[in-house]
């Protein structure tokens, strides 16, 4: 991280601690401590965030979000095991309360893709309860990890994010996707998880079908953002070195 950087982190830091020092509203309170406890993470103080974490839990022991904070922190700490568990507490609390939507992005997000890096496939299908477009594709990523082929691929969705993941399934399948590039260079920081494994598999793609991979060296490379996957670090090292 540049100095420059750490230095405005330090002033969003300081400006949310003294909005805090103010704030007597509960909800408005939670809203800012989430806020300092991801400025904490850029910064890499684990032990203050996690702190801060454990303070808003023990004040708000029924509050879902809560327990999805405490899962990042598992998972930036290498934690995977624990920080699987946190986010399926968080999914199986915002479900009681009635969000079923929180709950379903919890579970297809990255309870799913933790599950996924156990080759757990049988789990991750069993995530994908809702017949949304997201949960279709991420039916037929599993069930193309299982070895099974046969499930038909859908017609062009709407979502980007399943876009991405069908042009992957189509190039699984030997159907040429010259757009694979393009869209990971293309692809910005959000759902940088997905965006690794993007490029990762797409790699893997190319290599399978004896192509140059020199042309991936700018979407490796831009892989800036924290990837809280537990398979980054060493594919990172792998692609990275070997480009």
């Amino acid at each position: 991280m540049s100095a420059s950087s750490e230095a405005f982190l330090g002033r969003q830091l300081l400006s949310i601690r003294n909005r805090i020092s103010s704030i007597a509203d509960p909800p408005e309170l939670r809203k800012l401590r989430r806020r300092e406890i991801r400025v904490l993470l850029q910064l890499r103080n684990l032990s203050a965030a996690r702190d801060i974490c454990k303070e808003l839990i023990s004040e708000n022991p029924s509050w879902p979000p809560g327990y999805s904070i405490m899962a990042d922190l598992a998972c930036h700490s290498g934690k995977w095991e624990e920080a699987e568990k946190l986010f399926e507490e968080a999914a199986d609390t915002h479900e009681i309360e009635g969000n079923l939507k929180a709950a379903g992005r919890l579970r297809i997000g990255p309870v799913y893709r933790l599950a996924e890096a156990r080759n757990d496939y049988e789990k991750c299908l069993s995530l994908c309860r809702g017949d949304g477009e997201l949960e279709s594709i991420l039916i037929i990523r599993s069930e193309r990890q299982r070895g099974n082929l046969d499930r038909k691929l859908p017609d062009e969705p709407q979502d980007w994010l399943v876009q991405n993941l069908l042009m992957l399934e189509s190039a699984w399948r030997g159907t040429k996707q010259p757009g694979l590039l393009r869209a990971a260079i293309e692809w910005l920081n959000n759902e940088p998880e997905w965006r690794w494994r993007f490029i990762v598999e797409s790699m893997d793609i190319m290599s399978r079908d004896g192509l140059d991979l020199s042309v991936w060296k700018k979407p490796v490379r831009s892989t800036v953002c924290p990837v809280l996957d537990p398979r980054f670090h060493k594919e990172w090292r792998n692609v990275f070195y070997d480009r």
